[in-house]
């Protein structure tokens, strides 16, 4: 389309050119002519006088010659402001591109970065494993059920214990999960940490659909992990950091709340978006 006007434009320009050329050639051929007369004509003041008229003829070609410069002149500069906004708005065109795939090569680096993490995470937990009775070894998601057993019967063990010295359910709470990690922290340490990175990194990126990716990582969780994640973000290990990511995504959609030791209670401790 922008080709098609620029056309148009030049075509008009060489119309006018040539209506000038034809009105110089006409003046100088009657310049030519009345010369010719003149110059045979004894009586030159008496035939000079009969077309005095034609000096107002040449005035008046010659102002029309200006008027149809000064035509050309604008139309040139109507078509140079033609070419100047096709010039800006394919240089805006170009920096929309270059702004897209610049946006593009940023998600593609997350996405690199994300899945590499994740696939690490799935590494660590499958290298979890837990000697049970009878000498047999549990790994990997089914250690975690284990883990949550272990962290009732701690529950059971303190509770009464601590509630009698004085102690809020809060303090109880943090206390025995404390305990709890520090019995099975070279098991498990690194899975929440790990845990913890990945949802940070989600958070931190300038993805425009960060929930798309987090319920990616939820759905990687089993309902023993998530309760034990529930637990971990409620003591001091993941209160600070962690439990804000946590309610921000509603990484506990999932988790089956009779696995709750003190249940409504403890779902009470975080905002209604954790399971939302």
């Amino acid at each position: 389309m922008a080709g098609s006007l620029e056309i148009k434009m030049t075509k008009k320009s060489n119309i006018s050119w040539r209506i000038f050329v034809i009105l110089a050639i006409v003046v100088v051929i009657i310049w030519g002519s009345f010369w010719y007369f003149l110059s045979n004509n004894p009586d030159r003041g008496t035939f000079g006088d009969m077309f005095g008229s034609v000096n107002a003829l040449f005035s008046g070609l010659a102002f029309a010659g200006v008027i149809c410069a000064i035509l050309l002149q604008m139309k040139e500069l109507s078509l140079q402001r033609n070419e100047l906004k096709l010039t800006r708005d394919e240089l805006k065109g170009q920096k929309m591109q270059m702004e897209l795939q610049n946006k593009t090569l940023l998600k593609q680096n997350f996405e690199n970065t994300f899945f590499q993490l994740l696939g690490l995470h799935q590494q660590i937990l499958g290298a979890i494993d837990l000697i049970v009775r009878q000498g047999s070894v549990i790994s990997g998601r089914d250690c975690f059920s284990k883990f949550y057993d272990s962290l009732k019967k701690t529950w059971t063990k303190e509770i009464a214990k601590n509630i009698g010295e004085g102690k809020t359910k809060e303090e109880v709470l943090n206390l025995v999960y404390l305990k709890f990690n520090n019995k099975h922290q070279s098991e498990f340490g690194h899975y929440f940490r790990s845990l913890y990175h990945i949802i940070k990194l989600i958070d931190h990126s300038d993805v425009e659909d960060k929930r798309l990716y987090t319920n990616l990582v939820r759905a990687q969780l089993s309902s023993y992990e998530l309760t034990l994640l529930f637990y971990n973000c409620l003591s001091d290990l993941g209160r600070e950091k962690f439990k804000p990511l946590v309610e921000k995504y509603a990484l506990l959609k999932n988790m089956p709340k009779d696995l709750l030791i003190d249940q409504p209670y403890h779902e009470s401790l975080y905002a209604r978006s954790a399971y939302e």
